[in-house]
């Protein structure tokens, strides 16, 4: 069992796309160049998974809105604003995508 950590960026025109701890660090620190994302507004969603209890996975989650320049370098990010929040729907489908290899386990609530 483990405690991992996972990188989206959500774009205005629906797509989602997950980078790797390292890939993401990277386009933080400018030196990933994210063409496909030049002058553009996103949104950013980082899942942090535990489930190292027995029956039981905990997700946390925070977003951010991000901003990238002419090349796709990240030029800004910070508290996303109300037209920038990551939809409920937005957020269930990437938690549906990362808890997809998992073993189907019933629900506990909390």
């Amino acid at each position: 069992m483990s405690n991992s950590v996972r990188h989206f960026v959500l774009t205005g025109d629906g797509r989602i796309r997950e980078f790797s701890a390292e890939q993401a660090a990277k386009v933080a620190a400018g030196a990933r160049l994210v063409p496909e994302l030049a002058d553009s507004k996103a949104r950013y969603l980082q899942l942090t998974l535990d489930d190292e209890a027995d029956a039981e996975i905990r997700v946390q989650s925070s977003g951010a809105a991000i901003r990238f320049d002419s090349e796709g370098r990240l030029q800004e990010a910070g508290p996303a604003q109300p037209e920038d929040q990551i939809t409920g729907f937005e957020h269930d489908a990437v938690i549906q995508w990362v808890l997809r290899d998992r073993p189907q386990v019933g629900p506990t609530f909390h």
